[in-house]
């Protein structure tokens, strides 16, 4: 199984569709990293209401990275999820009144990028997402007389190709009336290998405290022992534990 970071492609197709329209072109658009996205923003805020290739100062907008993310349908094991791209837009109010601003209020802006996002789907790029209700909300209030912003928040759905499958739980058997016992592991179908622990710790390949099972464990002394069934191409199994006590 891989997997792919498509955020960064999609960030960056987003930005090349509000680019290519004349009027949200002419503005700047910048990119927000993932990681500290309001220190990146606050790097960035300068350059985003700087000039734009019309000459105008006062306005221009961020790319967001994906904030949040919630099942599309609950009830669906491993279904996809929905995805909130947003595109804030800034204005420094003054400057952009001003002369050699735009004079043009970040609403109108926010207008047309809800507009564009709507009919927008990243087939060619992604063949990942498909838009739904971009929404424009949580603007400053209009009396704000030195920074203005808004937020286009674009919901989008991501359609899983990738079928994901979890491995049965493993059953262990116990044999014997006293110590020694002789535990047995069965792995579900589908399984490669199966990880056992005797002290109670997650059976996984990384716990030092793991062993990889062979065939029977014989058990000497009390304590919990668990084991779980791995396959590539899978998610893991349950646990199934037995107490040796």
């Amino acid at each position: 199984m891989t997997y792919t970071d498509l955020w960064p492609l999609i960030q960056a197709d987003i930005l090349g569709v509000l680019l290519a329209d004349p009027i949200l072109g002419a503005r700047n658009g910048v990119l927000v990293e993932p990681g500290d996205v309001q220190s990146n923003i606050d790097v960035k805020l300068a350059k985003v209401i700087g000039q734009g290739s019309d000459g105008k100062n006062g306005v221009g907008f961020l790319v967001l990275p994906i904030e949040r993310a919630e099942d599309e349908n609950p009830s669906l094991p491993f279904g996809p999820l929905k995805l909130t791209i947003t595109i804030q837009w800034c204005e420094n109010v003054i400057v952009n009144n001003s002369s050699t601003g735009t004079q043009i209020p970040i609403r109108v802006y926010a207008a047309l990028t809800e507009k564009i996002l709507k009919l927008y789907t990243p087939v060619n790029l992604t063949q990942s997402l498909v838009p739904a209700k971009p929404v424009i909300s949580e603007f400053t209030e209009p009396t704000n007389q030195n920074l203005r912003i808004g937020r286009v928040d674009f919901q989008a759905s991501e359609a899983d190709a990738l079928v994901m499958n979890r491995l049965g739980r493993p059953v262990i058997n116990v044999a014997g009336s006293a110590y020694p016992y002789t535990a047995t592991v069965t792995a579900p179908g589908g399984a490669t290998v199966v990880y056992y622990t005797t002290d109670g710790s997650h059976p996984y390949a990384g716990n030092a405290q793991a062993t990889l099972y062979s065939g029977p464990v014989t058990v000497a002394q009390s304590g919990l022992f668990r084991a779980r069934a791995f396959a590539a191409g899978w998610v893991a199994s349950d646990t199934a534990a037995y107490n040796f006590s």
